[in-house]
């Protein structure tokens, strides 16, 4: 019961983190952990400790702990990973791929285009969020490179926040939407060059995203070090 407790006020606070219901720059502690959650304090705390591991609290020992601001070197940083690792599986997934695989792609971008179409929440662009990382966990683990998608799982947590701020946003959700049919259809044709260069693309607006979103939520992000 305890672990379920534990993990239950973890995904809680993970999630409100992630989808910016607790801002970036807000003070938080055990003691408020518990009383949001109706825990005790032992889960709250494991929470914190979880949760500065992944780089979503700062804690700053005998003084307070704050949910992070958006890191945008290291989302960069994780950015690069998602692209290397993605695009180097794209032999392996067209070596691999099935019927049954494609059906259950084109299935992923129905449920995007059906999020899409409703009125945006930031529980709606977390859902969406999930659904496009489950798209794309796909092609790793049809190329035979799980370990890869579990590492993407677990290290994104800057560039998703990225991520889900875009979003948020219509006219973004649009292009990702439009994006994701069209890489099934090559998958589907065997048009494996047309697919890497339309990936690229689609993994490549990150710089300039995240430099329009720096403009538009200036607070939530790390400010950039002089050189």
């Amino acid at each position: 019961m305890n672990n379920s407790l534990n993990q239950q006020t973890y995904d809680l606070f993970r999630k409100e983190i992630m989808t910016f219901s607790l801002k970036p720059g807000e003070s938080v502690s055990a003691a408020k952990i518990a009383d949001r959650y109706h825990v005790s304090r032992t889960p709250a705390r494991e929470a914190l400790v979880k949760l500065e591991r992944e780089g979503l609290i700062d804690i700053y020992p005998q003084s307070k702990s704050l949910i992070s601001r958006i890191d945008t070197d290291r989302a960069n940083e994780e950015w690069f990973i998602r692209k290397t690792l993605e695009l180097g599986v794209v032999d392996g997934l067209f070596a691999n791929v099935t019927e049954k695989d494609i059906k259950k792609m084109y299935e992923y971008c129905r449920k995007m285009e059906e999020i899409s179409a409703a009125p945006r929440t930031h529980d709606s662009a977390y859902e969406y969020l999930k659904t496009d990382d489950e798209f794309h966990a796909m092609s790793f683990r049809i190329a035979g490179e799980s370990l890869a998608a579990d590492i993407l799982a677990s290290t994104m947590v800057h560039y998703n926040r990225i991520r889900l701020l875009i979003d948020l946003d219509d006219t973004y959700s649009r292009r990702t939407d439009d994006t994701h049919v069209q890489l099934v259809k090559h998958l589907e044709r065997n048009e494996k060059e047309a697919y890497r260069e339309l990936l690229s693309r689609h993994l490549g607006y990150h710089v300039q995203d995240t430099e329009d979103l720096r403009s538009k939520y200036p607070g939530i992000f790390t400010e950039k070090e002089e050189d």
